[in-house]
């Protein structure tokens, strides 16, 4: 089965790779300001199909669509805009359970044929001020949702997880892998 994955997202060019050979990437371009929505997973859900759904429009292949959020309480945390918001953003996540949703939508022909959201638990451990410095220096944090990347030097301030490990990173594989199952 050849599919589409409507995402820039390097992570999630691996982890969809785990279920299917056949890959093509073609990243949406929509406009992911977080707008009035009730619930990040509202918002999540929402940027996953609205990426699925511009990119199915030119093709005929199924189209994968996903949008991950961190969020602290009911406050998003998207990608930081520089070293400052970073910082700022480890500050808050230091030493507290947070949450990582990611809405799935899975398009074909124009069409919605699926969506899901994943929500896992995380724990930060706490973070000095050096060891946020030094992470944030590293650079690793500032193309991901809530300024970390758990697969990279971030895990080793990781004191607990509560879900699925992959959601983290960016795909949950075995919602998307149930996604497409029940489609067949």
């Amino acid at each position: 089965m050849s599919i589409i994955l409507a995402s820039a997202s390097p992570r999630r060019r691996e982890l969809i790779r785990l279920l299917f050979a056949d890959v093509k990437i073609c990243p949406a371009d929509v406009n992911e300001e977080a707008g009035q929505y009730q619930t990040p997973a509202e918002y999540a859900l929402s940027m996953a199909s609205r990426k699925a759904q511009f990119v199915s429009r030119r093709f005929s292949d199924p189209v994968l669509g996903a949008d991950t959020v961190v969020c602290l309480g009911a406050r998003i945390f998207g990608k930081p805009a520089g070293p400052a918001e970073n910082i700022a953003m480890l500050r808050e996540l230091s030493g507290k359970w947070h949450a990582v949703i990611t809405g799935i939508a899975l398009w074909e022909k124009g069409v919605i044929v699926a969506e899901d959201v994943v929500t896992t638990k995380v724990l930060f451990a706490s973070m000095n001020n050096q060891e946020i410095a030094d992470y944030v220096h590293s650079g690793e944090g500032l193309d991901k949702a809530g300024g970390y990347g758990i697969q990279g030097l971030a895990g080793r301030y990781i004191a607990g997880i509560d879900g699925c490990y992959y959601n983290v990173v960016g795909l949950p594989v075995a919602a998307v892998a149930r996604l497409f199952r029940a489609q067949n």
